[in-house]
């Protein structure tokens, strides 16, 4: 088996590589909160240069702003910020997001020692004799017993059936 192989006679391992990317959204609990304030400027004013109309004022200080910011998040998805605004404090905010995090699995599979064929010629005699030619398959199997089937022709050109068993010593 060995001359019939080729220069390179070490036989290596099949390997089957399986990459496979599932994006899974990330769920954060609905949380709505108002934010504490940290740092209060207060700015003293004594005289104004031009009229006031109070009624605008109190009506805006009273007023609801609804504001909404989407932020995105390279590529892995967006997050809204939605604030309600009125009487100058944070009245609710609440965040929403959808983020997809990709996760890769990578399995590897190897196949050592899978089935292998091997077809050639057999003959067999003495020095003086030819007792028998014909053609051989040997079928090796993943547990590497080698099995051999063979089919040819006596002196007397009379059909003969051959079969073989081997078994691998040492390493």
């Amino acid at each position: 088996m060995r001359s019939c192989g080729g220069e390179n006679t070490n036989v290596e391992p099949k390997v089957v590589t399986k990459i496979e990317t599932k994006y899974d959204t990330v769920v954060i609990e609905k949380i709505s909160y108002v934010p504490k304030w940290k740092t209060k400027i207060v700015t003293e004013i004594d005289t104004f240069q031009t009229p006031i109309d109070t009624l605008a004022i109190l009506r805006d200080y009273y007023t609801k702003y609804y504001y909404s910011d989407t932020l995105k998040i390279d590529t892995l998805g967006y997050a809204v910020i939605n604030d309600t605004i009125s009487r100058n404090t944070i009245l609710a905010r609440d965040i929403r997001t959808n983020i997809l995090i990709p996760t890769t699995t990578i399995t590897k599979e190897i196949y050592l020692n899978s089935n292998e064929f091997y077809w050639g010629l057999g003959l067999q005699g003495k020095t003086d004799q030819l007792n028998y030619l014909g053609t051989e398959l040997l079928w090796r199997t993943k547990k590497r017993s080698v099995y051999g089937f063979g089919m040819g022709v006596n002196q007397n050109f009379q059909p003969v059936l051959s079969g073989r068993m081997y078994w691998k010593i040492g390493k």
